[in-house]
């Protein structure tokens, strides 16, 4: 059994499919029925005993040192390249902290905290069966993840940004973002793409399989009307 001892929480993004939202709230900081997005995390991850939380931030920078700086337990990252790629830039700045850590995107809303119980088996992503998606889907035998792909067309389990790490695979998949970043300078891929790829040769890596209900991400603006009225104004 490992244990989880910190959390990366990937904030960097201008959320542009929430524009006009997004025009002055970083999407992590838009709130939904009165809560940040991103709070919601922090919220979850410290009553499950986490205390140490990196926040890897870009666009609007300014505004998470306003609302975060000194709030003990909160370490801000800033990605000075999180315009030139995808997220493997933000988990290039956030590396160092991979192992035996919590993995989460900053614009998933979680509400049921539970996810981010700190005992795990092995490293894992967060995962709920669901019968039809358009997310990334993962194919799964004895326990290993075995296949993805970034497009859902069948029943299979939905990845969710929320992922852990045990130390050796942290070790690891630090090391392979670096060499992609530095050395192959493969800034255009997501960070999830290096690990699933090598699993299950270089990564023993599962799913935490969670419910449907327990996290609810959004990404359009119409997604962010049907949970809270007050943006119908965006439309």
């Amino acid at each position: 059994m490992h244990e989880m001892k910190q959390a990366i929480i990937l904030a960097a993004g201008e959320g542009s499919r929430l524009r006009p939202v997004t025009l002055e709230t970083p999407k992590p900081l838009i709130k939904v029925n009165g809560t940040r997005m991103m709070d919601t995390s922090i919220s979850a991850l410290k009553a499950n005993g986490i205390q140490d939380i990196y926040l890897v931030v870009g666009y609007k920078k300014e505004l998470f040192h306003a609302l975060y700086d000194g709030v003990p337990g909160i370490h801000i990252i800033e990605n000075p390249y999180y315009l030139q790629g995808n997220n493997i830039t933000s988990m290039y700045m956030a590396r160092e902290y991979l192992p035996e850590a919590f993995v989460v995107e900053a614009d998933i809303i979680i509400r049921q905290p539970e996810v981010f119980h700190v005992h795990v088996e092995k490293s894992a992503y967060a995962a709920s069966w669901r019968e039809k998606t358009a997310e990334w889907l993962l194919t799964v035998q004895n326990g290993q993840i075995v296949k993805y792909e970034k497009e859902g067309s069948r029943p299979a389990y939905q990845l969710w940004g929320l992922s852990m790490w045990t130390k050796a695979d942290g070790e690891r998949l630090s090391e392979e973002i670096r060499r992609e970043f530095e050395d192959n300078k493969n800034l255009n891929i997501y960070w999830d793409e290096i690990a699933l790829d090598g699993a299950p040769e270089r990564y023993d890596l599962g799913i935490r399989k969670i419910s449907e209900s327990a996290v609810c991400e959004i990404d359009t603006l119409q997604e962010l009307v049907r949970i809270d009225e007050q943006y119908q104004k965006y439309l």
